[in-house]
């Protein structure tokens, strides 16, 4: 792995780690998430599995994030001024909760 990869991944690991921080840090990130989506295809099956594991454990923590990101920011105004990615679901976390509830019903 090579080392800008692996610091991404090690600043993901944190972040979830300790997902208190203020929503301006939650916003990095999403951006970090992004950056290591660029660098998808460049990573092993281990890395790979490992940025799945992450994946899931963002998901479970999708009210939390986006509760904290929105006090601080718009998530679809940031969407638009970034031109982000459908692909990038994690920039779309404000949309989780309803999905969560139409599998339920």
């Amino acid at each position: 792995m090579d080392r800008i990869t692996q610091k991404l991944l090690d600043n993901l690991i944190q972040s979830l780690d300790h997902p208190g921080v203020t929503g301006f840090e939650l916003l990095e990130v999403l951006d970090i998430r992004s950056r290591l989506a660029s660098r998808e295809p460049l990573l092993s099956d281990q890395e790979r599995t490992q940025l799945e594991d992450l994946d899931r454990r963002f998901l479970s923590m999708s009210d939390l994030i986006t509760d904290r990101i929105l006090e601080v920011a718009d998530l679809g105004e940031m969407r638009k001024r970034s031109h982000v990615l459908p692909s990038h679901w994690w920039w779309y976390l404000d949309g989780i909760p309803q999905v969560k509830q139409k599998v339920a019903v």
